[in-house]
């Protein structure tokens, strides 16, 4: 995979992942069985209100898995993923590379986890092993917007490298209205 080059008119080969691993945190695509473990988190505003999940029931999630998510994700709008321990099988939260703008090179990421699973690195992990593989693979930049006031999430991108941009104003979804976010990115050094 490359960047682009905008002197041959060529768009980054860029490509999500399949899976993506740190030891026995295993990334991996969500599927029908996940669902039912999965779902609560996007009711959850403790979980997805602050990672910005819409609030979905397990059939709109299904079909979203079945219809929406493929096509989505070939177009480089999102990619969803599952936060597994790998050795237990159990469910630790989510992920997603969204939003990829293959003229810049450039990327975003998201992340979110269960209470039971927080403390523990788990997020600081995944978000490492995302921005590896994109910056492995031909993306310059990684982004990630963070609702103000989320600082566990700001401590998350903080370990992982990131830094601190500015504020975008009303650009996320919470409790039912638009609020700000702090843009955080990640630029490998050069």
């Amino acid at each position: 995979m490359s960047g682009s080059d905008p002197t041959r008119m060529m768009l980054s080969s860029y490509r999500f992942p399949d899976e993506l691993r740190d030891g026995e945190l295993l990334l991996r695509p969500p599927v029908e069985d996940d669902v039912e473990q999965i779902a609560p988190a996007f009711m959850d505003p403790e979980v997805g209100g602050e990672a910005g999940l819409p609030p979905l029931n397990a059939d709109t999630i299904r079909g979203a898995l079945k219809e929406q998510i493929p096509a989505m994700r070939a177009q480089g709008l999102l990619s969803p993923y599952t936060i597994v321990d790998a050795p237990s099988e159990k469910i630790l939260g989510g992920a997603t590379l969204h939003h990829l703008d293959p003229m810049r090179d450039t990327v975003e990421i998201g992340y979110w986890l269960f209470l039971d699973a927080r403390g523990r690195g788990i997020a600081t992990r995944s978000v490492t092993a995302m921005v590896g593989h994109a910056i492995g693979n031909g993306i310059c930049r990684v982004e990630a917007h963070v609702r103000i006031g989320n600082t566990a999430s700001e401590r998350v991108l903080e370990r992982a490298g990131f830094e601190r941009e500015g504020v975008k104003r009303k650009l996320l979804r919470h409790e039912g209205r638009r609020v700000d976010a702090t843009l955080f990115s990640y630029v490998p050094p050069t």
